[in-house]
């Protein structure tokens, strides 16, 4: 489906709602959180965003602390903490409830902890090619974080990610767009080891979407995610034959797998 259909279909949805016509096929209102990775802000999401919202539906697309539009404010103390509360916040300042909390890459990280401290405001959780945490682990294991630190701009920030891991490559229309947002990344929020108090995102609905193109998946080796879905019910798996950032090389589909949630 095109972004032109797609957004077509949304507001034939909506048309049909807000006239009656169509009252009892048109879906509930939803609320989406989307929750960036590493190097990236809240821009990403901009042609996903602009669908769901299309659909009639709520979405807020914060930048983390330090990156996007506010990485005025990155320091030395912003650790994955400092990201958990972005959203927390965000949850309670915002009088947020039964949300579909949305993570990419990175963000499994954020968006699980934050499940772990709001679990009564959140529907369903879900990751886009995303890393999951380990309770009483760091995203980064042992000793590879405070090796990179020695390569840090200024002790603490992460080189940009090459356009190629994105899996957007030279020539794409949105090439530039992406390439020069990225800001370096707060390495803290690699190295805080991950400590749950209500068991993580656990009884919550989750979903987990892969991305085929990914450099880890190119190999052809088998996802232990997949496998590790398939013996939870609460989880479901779906494939999507696009690179790691899947929001600006598939948006449409990305929008697509979205809206079938909740």
């Amino acid at each position: 489906m095109t972004r032109r259909d797609l957004f077509a279909s949304a507001a034939a949805t909506v048309f049909a709602a807000n006239t009656g016509a169509g009252a009892a096929a048109a879906v509930s209102k939803k609320t989406y959180i989307l929750v960036h990775g590493a190097w990236h802000g809240g821009w990403c999401w901009r042609y996903v965003k602009e669908a769901l919202e299309a659909a009639g539906h709520t979405v807020l697309t914060p930048s983390l602390t330090g990156l996007g539009d506010r990485v005025h404010l990155r320091n030395p103390g912003v650790n994955l903490t400092t990201h958990v509360t972005d959203i927390v916040n965000l949850f309670e300042f915002e009088d947020l409830n039964d949300v579909i909390l949305v993570g990419h890459s990175y963000a499994g990280h954020v968006v699980s902890w934050v499940a772990d401290k709001a679990k009564d405001r959140i529907k369903h959780v879900v990751y886009l090619d995303a890393v999951l945490p380990t309770d009483g682990k760091a995203f980064l294991p042992p000793g590879v974080g405070e090796a990179r630190v020695a390569d840090a701009k200024d002790g603490y920030l992460m080189a940009k990610s090459g356009m190629d891991f994105l899996g957007i490559p030279e020539g794409h229309p949105l090439y530039d767009w992406v390439d020069s947002r990225l800001v370096e990344h707060p390495l803290p929020t690699l190295m805080e080891t991950v400590v749950y108090e209500n068991d993580g995102p656990a009884g919550l609905p989750k979903t987990f979407v892969r991305c085929t193109q990914n450099p880890r998946m190119a190999s052809g080796d088998a996802d232990p995610v997949a496998a590790m879905t398939e013996a939870d019910s609460e989880w479901a798996y779906i494939t999507l034959d696009t690179g790691h950032d899947l929001m600006v090389t598939a948006p449409d589909e990305t929008a697509d797998i979205l809206l079938g949630i909740g």
